[in-house]
């Protein structure tokens, strides 16, 4: 369910914000009303920081936790979904809602324009790509995201974007245990986009845009027998005609055909821990999928991974880990084709029945007719086009720690991890490809493979010692070898043969249309050292040192060095708080400041020399004749690390016997010597080059509170919230230039321009002011019956206006005329993001309700802007096809040539939309504030009721544990936005181009049923 908020400039600012204020207010209440002392020991919690660990409570850097239990909260089918919204400044947008969609992962804005923000991924010690998409959730023990330069500097060169550190499960000491854990998911589609559904309607729709456009023979072809134009009473009659033959005829709808089944989702998780007092073994297997709303569209997943932990010797210890997965993507991981299925037509009139409608390729018919029309049956075309994804992941770390001296500890650690993908699409006979150009493409496909290994060698050494009562010093060094190898090949195929045609099992008589083949490498040479020193518990101070070299830079400029410092003071340790009343009620206070370098390394190997490629060079009329010439991009060997300098003060705070724990954080991350790419002039005869130049900033805050608002014997209700504001700044950008654009889309597809200017915010969506139509108030009609235009009326960019036409603010100095200047129209970036979660327990049953909101993020509707008529025969929604300006005379059957007669055909005629003439055929291809919406949302995002057997059931059959769930997922939206949901990304830059929705599969409901066993 979504709830759409009728109101041009919605935003639901004050729900998140009362259930965040209500949280403290019931959180507080409850605790005066129950004085009993929480047992509660969170404040000793331990936290994954780089190389080591650290209390919680000696903690000077700005980290966000999420427990296992937290992940485990949300059935889903990666960790990326069960994580979205549970960590303050952590932004997670997905792609879309098709199976194996991808998603934009940021942390406090990322820290980059044109360069990759994806965060730093480090499991169980070692880097790992993607590691939130491939890692089994049920493996996880918990995620630690760093955020603040003492957090992430640490890590030098790849901490920039901010780290998630991810610690997996390990086997535990004592009796032998198994878990299972399963749970099936039906998934139904959330929402649809309301078109029109008449087919009376939608005929008629049709004749008045063929009738402007001077297709109304085309028209006659599928919806009037191919009645002739010139046949008596054809014009004066067809309205009559269309509704006795259309009032009540069947409508198809699309959507429902497409997309109103049901999807199923299965999930099996089997793990098994065992241990002695010395070694200890963690052995899981998971299988995981997922059946989309649309045919052949799914995600499979398995994944195995064993982890051993043993003490080999008295001081010597050996931790190894090991993890497979194979995954499987059918339909791409996306589905781009959603406004196919919206503009399909809804009756074929009387050249097509139903049945033929929906089981025949239409397209060519249709094409045929009208040029414009480019919109292949979905339904034929997802069987005729199939595409295929398929990955496997192997990884192994190996540690041996060495307890040398009393206070000295030396770790040697390894990891290797591969990847191979394949990827792999084909097009048969009935598809768009095929139908579009038989003879030179033909059927068709393309099949890619590549494959990618890296090994990392990390070594360190931790002095830890306490001198007397107060003092408390840990330090670390150490050095760390990173190489990363890959490579591709792929081959686009052609002209399969029609007969014994075996698909891509058999290429041998396909023609090779396009290859590609490629191989690099990277690696990475780091010493790094880190100072923790506690004095009393009160005075804390962290201080760390980086130095990385980077193959991706010229000699000259491969090293780096990247330190930073913190501070924390303990305040509610020092003695004129502990003797105050005030500790009977604020249990723990700690500031906390930290400053600190980090680098950033994110371009493409070897940008520093200008490379050579081969091409084809005619020769006394003969071609094939290699040449070898230098590529488009100009080496530099003076690009150098990029840098980001970062502040953060953060407050930890405890209150009402550790009841209520809020925490607050202010940050500023300068980036300095942006890696950009940047144009050359042509005389150059390069295109491109990278140079170290620019600067921006994201500034912000964040707050997360916990509480445990009520606690008896038997019930429990406790709340987690938090929320995250930022705001991004460019500085700088390439010399003698105040601005970079970045265009996203195409004309019918919905292209919008995105601005980097110096001075504003990122995420600027720049375009025309659409201020409505022409109406026939703007005009004065002479005798003869020409139309000019009434003094004042903003006059267009070019030709006369008609009522009924687009009509655009003025954009030059007089203002009185529209100019084709482009203006900002928006802004992608959401002022604030969070999530709140309630959980409620009594006696054996649970219940957990976890909600997300993003607030005043515009979105940039493209699926809406491509659904604007452009071609005949197309479905559009009904919010066009009620309120669009009639300029057709029902009476007459053609256009009205007076001012008096189209007032009296358009009621109420300004708050319409433009009419269907062939002048607002060419201005819906503009990018126009029309199509800009507020995309700020709250979202029931799940909720769980579970129950817990009793323990003398348990006794009986022999269990541990057994508790069975039922969850809803995606439960209802709030929001103002007409699409088919607001939490999208489906341009590939979430920082630059944020908020661009471009026929974006929609996100699923899911009903789960679910089981977890402990024997």
């Amino acid at each position: 369910m979504s709830i759409k908020v009728k109101h041009k400039n919605f935003k639901p600012l004050m729900a998140p914000l009362f259930l965040l204020a209500s949280g403290l207010m019931f959180g507080q209440q409850a605790v005066n009303d129950t004085l009993q002392k929480d047992n509660t020991k969170d404040i000793e919690e331990v936290v994954v920081i780089g190389y080591g660990k650290v209390k919680k409570s000696d903690l000077t850097g700005s980290v966000s936790s999420v427990s296992a239990k937290d992940l485990a909260a949300t059935p889903s089918m990666n960790a990326l979904q069960a994580l979205q919204g549970r960590a303050a400044g952590l932004n997670i947008v997905t792609a879309g809602g098709a199976p194996g969609a991808g998603a934009n992962v940021t942390i406090r804005g990322g820290a980059s324009i044109t360069q990759g923000t994806e965060p730093l991924y480090i499991v169980d010690g070692f880097q790992f790509d993607n590691a939130l998409n491939i890692i089994n959730p049920n493996d996880i023990e918990s995620i630690d995201v760093l955020k603040g330069a003492s957090a992430i500097a640490i890590y030098g060169a790849r901490g920039s974007n901010g780290i998630i550190v991810i610690k997996t499960k390990t086997g535990k000491k004592g009796r032998t245990t198994i878990q299972y854990n399963s749970f099936m998911a039906f998934d139904v589609l959330s929402k649809k986009i309301d078109m029109i559904s008449n087919s009376e309607q939608f005929v008629k729709y049709q004749y008045e845009m063929a009738q402007l456009q001077g297709k109304t023979t085309q028209w006659s072809n599928v919806f009037d027998n191919s009645l002739g134009i010139d046949s008596p009473g054809f014009y004066t009659g067809v309205f009559n005609r269309i509704s006795n033959r259309y009032a009540s005829a069947p409508a198809l709808d699309w959507q429902e055909k497409m997309l109103g089944g049901t999807g199923l989702t299965q999930n099996h998780n089997v793990n098994v821990s065992a241990g002695t007092e010395k070694t200890q073994v963690f052995v899981s297997y998971n299988y995981n999928k997922q059946q989309g709303l649309l045919q052949n569209a799914s995600d499979t997943r398995n994944s195995l991974r064993a982890n051993v932990n043993s003490e080999l010797f008295k001081g010597v210890r050996l931790d190894f880990s090991s993890m497979f997965t194979s995954n499987s993507v059918n339909g791409g991981g996306a589905y781009s084709g959603m406004k196919k299925i919206l503009l399909q037509p809804i009756t074929g009139g009387t050249l097509f029945t139903q049945d033929q409608l929906f089981n025949t390729q239409t397209f060519p018919d249709y094409s045929a007719l009208d040029s414009g029309f480019d919109t292949e049956n979905p339904y034929i075309e997802t069987a005729a086009s199939t595409s295929n994804r398929r990955a496997r992941t192997f990884l192994a770390n190996v540690g041996l720690e060495f307890d040398l001296l009393k206070n000295i500890t030396f770790r040697t650690a390894g990891s290797y991890n591969w990847t191979n993908s394949k990827s792999t699409s084909f097009s048969d006979r009935n598809s768009r490809a095929f139908l579009t150009d038989p003879v030179n493409t033909g059927i068709n496909g393309s099949i890619g493979n590549s494959e990618s290994y890296r090994y990392q060698i990390t070594n360190t050494l931790t002095y830890n010692k306490t001198f007397g009562e107060n003092h408390r010093l840990t330090a670390l060094l150490g050095n760390e070898i990173i190489y990363q190898e890959s490579e591709s090949n792929s081959m686009r195929l052609i002209r399969f043969p029609t007969i014994l045609n075996y698909g891509l099992d058999d290429i041998t008589n396909a023609t090779v249309a396009d290859k590609d083949a490629d191989k690099s490498s990277f690696s990475l040479l780091s010493y790094f050292g880190r100072v923790n020193y506690s004095y009393d518990n009160r005075y804390l101070f962290t201080g760390t040192l980086r130095y990385d070299g980077s193959s991706k830079f010229g000699p000259e400029n491969q090293y780096g060095l990247f330190p930073s410092a913190a501070l924390a003071w303990r305040t509610s340790q020092e003695n004129f708080w502990k003797d105050s009343k005030i500790e009977d009620y604020v249990n723990d206070l700690k500031f906390r400041l930290e400053y600190g370098i980090v680098g950033n390394n994110s371009i493409p190997n070897n940008v520093f020399r200008t490379n050579v490629v081969g091409t084809d060079y005619p020769l006394n009329n003969t071609i094939g004749n290699l040449a070898l010439v230098t590529s488009s991009v100009l080496g530099n060997r003076m690009v150098q690390w990029e840098e980001m300098r970062s502040t953060n003060i953060g407050v930890d705070l405890a209150l009402f016997n550790n009841r209520v724990k809020l925490t607050s954080e202010w940050y500023n991350n300068n980036v300095y010597s942006m890696l950009l790419q940047t144009v050359l002039p042509a005389s150059t005869g390069y295109s491109t080059t990278f140079k170290n130049i620019g600067s921006m900033k994201n500034t912000g805050m964040e707050f997360t509170m916990n509480s445990i608002n009520l606690k008896s014997e038997n019930f429990r209700w406790s709340t987690d919230a938090n929320i995250g504001f930022n705001k991004s700044k460019v500085l700088s950008l390439d010399e003698g230039r105040s601005f970079r654009n970045f265009s996203v889309g195409s004309n019918r597809a919905g292209m919008v321009t995105y601005y980097a200017t110096v001075g504003e915010e990122l995420g600027d969506m720049y375009g025309y002011v659409y201020q409505g139509i022409y109406t026939t108030d703007d005009f004065t009609q002479a005798p003869n019956g020409v139309l000019t235009l009434n003094p004042g009326v903003v006059k267009p960019a070019s030709g006369t206006p008609k009522p009924g036409d687009i009509k655009f603010a003025a954009d030059n100095e007089k203002g009185d005329q529209f100019t084709r200047k482009l203006v900002k129209i928006g802004n992608g970036t959401p002022d604030f993001i969070g999530g709140l979660s309630n959980n409620f327990s009594y006696k054996g049953f649970d219940l957990a309700v976890f909600m997300k909101f993003s607030v005043g993020g515009d979105i940039y509707n493209a699926t809406k802007h491509s659904l604007s008529p452009y071609a005949l025969y197309q479905n559009v929604p009904s919010e066009f096809g009620d309120n669009y300006y009639r300029v057709v005379d029902p009476n007459t059957g053609q256009a009205a040539t007076t001012l008096a007669r189209l007032k009296e055909l358009n009621p109420n005629e300004a708050d319409r939309l433009w009419s269907l003439g062939t002048t607002n055929s060419s201005y819906i291809t503009y990018p126009s504030s029309y199509y800009v919406e507020d995309g700020s949302y709250l979202r029931i995002s799940m909720v769980t009721l579970g129950y817990s057997f009793p323990k003398e059931f348990l006794r009986t059959v022999k269990l541990t544990n057994a508790r069975i769930y039922a969850t809803v997922n995606n439960l209802a939206t709030i929001t103002g936005y007409s699409g088919f949901d607001p939490e999208v990304s489906a341009a590939s830059g979430v920082t630059v181009t944020p908020g661009y929705d471009n026929s974006s599969f929609p996100r699923s409901r899911s009903y789960v049923l679910g089981i977890n066993l402990t024997f």
